[in-house]
C-alpha cells in the first residue's frame, strides 16, 4: 500500500499540468451543461441587473425601466453585463459563458497562487479539485455580483503572493487599491473596507510598532478615490454622496427587527428549515415596515431608512443578549452553512448527508486555521486579506447572513485550506519530496 502510494504521488508529481488541464476541461464542461441543461428562474434582483445593463447599451443612462435613473444597484456589475453584451450580444446563455470562464479564472488564481507559495503538488491537485466542483459553480447561471466578485478577491490574493512585488509595496498598494475600488463597485458591501483597513492597520502599528502603514493608506485612500465618479453623478441626480443605502438599502437594518417578536436562531444544518425561516422572517419585516410607514406617517424610503436605523439600535440596546446569540447564528451561517443540495442529499441518505457535512465542517475549521497560520507567517504581506475576511465576518455577523455572501471568501478559504494541510504534511512528514 505504501509503495502504490509512493507510486501515485510521483506520478501526480510528473504529470502535475496535464492533470490540471483535464480538471479545468472537467469544470468548464460541468459549468456549460449546467447553463445548457438547468433552467434556472430568474428574479427581481438578477432581472434588475439584466435590464440595467441593457439600458446602459441603449444610451438609456443606469436606468432600470428606461426613464428614470436608478441607484437601487451599485454600478460595477451591470457595467460589467454591458461589456459582456456588447461582445456576445444579449443572449443570457452567453452572458452566463462568459461568467463560466470568469470563474474557472478565479480557479486558476488560486492554483497559480498555490505553486508560488510552494505548496505540495499532491495538496495542490486536492484543493484544486475540491474548488472546482465546489457547489459555488451552480451561481455561473444566475445574474449575480458574486462569480465577478469572487474573481476579483482571488486577484487581489494573487496579487499578494507574487515575490515580484515584495521589494515594490508601493505597486502592490496601487494595484490592491483598484482591485478593493472595483469590488466597492460591484458590491456595496465593500463600501467601508477601506476605512475598516485604515483603523485596523493604526490600531495595529500602535500596539506592536512594526507595520508600515503607508501601503495600506495608499491602497485604502485609492479605492475610495475610485468612487469619485459614481459618488458625483448620485450628488447630482439624487443629492447624496451614498444613495444607495436610502434607496432600498433598508435589509441590512430590517433584518435585526425579529429580536424583539421571534427566536433568533437559524438551522446551521438543514437547509430547507433555514429557508423556511428565512421566508418567515421576511413576512415579519415586510408587516414590520408596514406598520411603520402607517404609523409614523414616512413618505420615503429615506424616511424609513432612516427610522429603521433608529429603531434597530434601539432594538439591540434593548435586547443585548437575543443580539449576541443572532450574532453566533449568523456567523456559523456564514461559514459554516450546509452544502447546496443538502435537502436532497438528506432524503436520499441520512448517513450520507452527515459524512459530507462533517467533512465540510473539517475544512472549514482547516481553512480558517490557515487563515491564521498565514497571519502569522508573513501579516504585512497578508494584511489586506486578512482584514477583508475579518470585515465581511463581522459585517455578515452583525446584521445579515445568506449563504452567498460568503462565496468573495471562497478562492480565499481554499487556499487558507491548502495551506494548513501544506502545514499538516510538514508537521507530520507526510507526502515528502523523498517518497
Amino acid at each position: 500500500m505504501r509503495n502504490f502510494l509512493k507510486m501515485l504521488s510521483k506520478l501526480t508529481i510528473r504529470r502535475e499540468l496535464l492533470i490540471v488541464g483535464i480538471l479545468f476541461l472537467l469544470g468548464l464542461t460541468i459549468r456549460i451543461g449546467l447553463i445548457v441543461l438547468a433552467d434556472e428562474p430568474i428574479d427581481r434582483d438578477a432581472l434588475e441587473y439584466y435590464s440595467i445593463a441593457e439600458n446602459i447599451l441603449g444610451n438609456h443612462s443606469f436606468s432600470i425601466d428606461g426613464v428614470e435613473p436608478t441607484a437601487r444597484r451599485s454600478p460595477g456589475y451591470p457595467f460589467f453585463l454591458a461589456f459582456c453584451m456588447a461582445i456576445v450580444g444579449n443572449n443570457p446563455n452567453y452572458l452566463y459563458f462568459i461568467q463560466a470562464l470568469f470563474n474557472i479564472l478565479t480557479i486558476l488564481f488560486g492554483y497559480l497562487a498555490m505553486r508560488r507559495f510552494a505548496i505540495k503538488p499532491q495538496i495542490r491537485l486536492l484543493i484544486l479539485f475540491l474548488f472546482i466542483f465546489s457547489t459555488s459553480f451552480i451561481y455561473v447561471n444566475v445574474f449575480y455580483a458574486e462569480i465577478a466578485t469572487m474573481f476579483f478577491v482571488a486577484l487581489l490574493f494573487y496579487i499578494s503572493v507574487i515575490q515580484k512585488l515584495n521589494n515594490k509595496n508601493t505597486l502592490r498598494a496601487v494595484l490592491q487599491g483598484i482591485i478593493i475600488g472595483i469590488l466597492i463597485l460591484l458590491r456595496p458591501t465593500f463600501l467601508y473596507l477601506p476605512i475598516f483597513i485604515i483603523m485596523a492597520v493604526i490600531f495595529y502599528r500602535i500596539c506592536f510598532h512594526n507595520l508600515h502603514c503607508k501601503e495600506y493608506i495608499i491602497a485604502s485612500i485609492l479605492a475610495l478615490c475610485m468612487l469619485l465618479p459614481w459618488s458625483i453623478r448620485n450628488r447630482l441626480v439624487f443629492h447624496q454622496w451614498i444613495p444607495l443605502v436610502s434607496a432600498g438599502g433598508s435589509e441590512l437594518w430590517q433584518a435585526n427587527l425579529e429580536i424583539e417578536d421571534r427566536a433568533v436562531w437559524y438551522s446551521v444544518t438543514d437547509i430547507g428549515k433555514y429557508k423556511d425561516q428565512r421566508a418567515q422572517s421576511a413576512q415579519l419585516q415586510s408587516r414590520l415596515r408596514s406598520e411603520y410607514i402607517e404609523q409614523f406617517n414616512l413618505s420615503s424610503s429615506i424616511e424609513l431608512n432612516n427610522y429603521l436605523k433608529q429603531r434597530t439600535k434601539e432594538i439591540i440596546f434593548s435586547h443585548p443578549f437575543r443580539y449576541a446569540v443572532l450574532c453566533l447564528n449568523r456567523f456559523l451561517i456564514f461559514w459554516f452553512s450546509p452544502p447546496i443540495g443538502a435537502t436532497t442529499l438528506k432524503s436520499i441518505s441520512p448517513i450520507l448527508f452527515w459524512i459530507i457535512l462533517i467533512f465540510k465542517y473539517s475544512i472549514t475549521i482547516l481553512a480558517i486555521t490557515g487563515l491564521r497560520q498565514l497571519s502569522k507567517h508573513n501579516f504585512e504581506q497578508f494584511c489586506p486579506i486578512i482584514l477583508l475576511v475579518v470585515y465581511l465576518t463581522l459585517l455578515h455577523s452583525a446584521v445579515h447572513s445568506i449563504q452567498r455572501y460568503f462565496l468573495p471568501l471562497v478562492p480565499i478559504s481554499y487556499f487558507a485550506l491548502a495551506y494548513s494541510v501544506n502545514v499538516l504534511s510538514e508537521k507530520y512528514k507526510i507526502l515528502t519530496t523523498n517518497d
